[in-house]
């Protein structure tokens, strides 16, 4: 009787164990005031990524994704001192092309 798959054979792109067999996606980070010049490190599951701002770089899905997920709130008032909150994303990016390792046609 053969084993049966378990999830994570079965649905690959819901894991990350490492930036191999993943689609990557070409990003180029936004300079702000929580970036510094020499770049961030972005880390999914113990896999580090440099990011330079200004920089075309190639990162895993999944790691493109969890940079989705990572907000920061910013407060502000209005003229009556009403207080107004709102998400942000924390990382900036522009998204230059997606699945770059995937040949055409397939």
């Amino acid at each position: 009787m053969p084993r049966a798959k378990s999830d994570e054979e079965k649905n690959p792109e819901g894991y990350f164990n490492g930036p191999r067999g993943h689609i990557k996606d070409r990003i180029i980070i936004h300079e702000g005031a929580d970036i510094p010049r020499e770049g961030i490190f972005l880390s999914l599951n113990g896999f580090p990524f440099l990011a330079k701002p200004g920089v075309e770089i190639d990162i895993p899905r999944p790691v493109r994704n969890m940079m989705d997920t990572r907000i920061t709130t910013i407060t502000s008032h209005d003229e009556n001192g009403k207080e107004y909150t709102k998400d942000i994303k924390r990382i900036n990016y522009t998204l230059v092309k997606e699945a770059v390792n995937v040949e055409a046609g397939v």
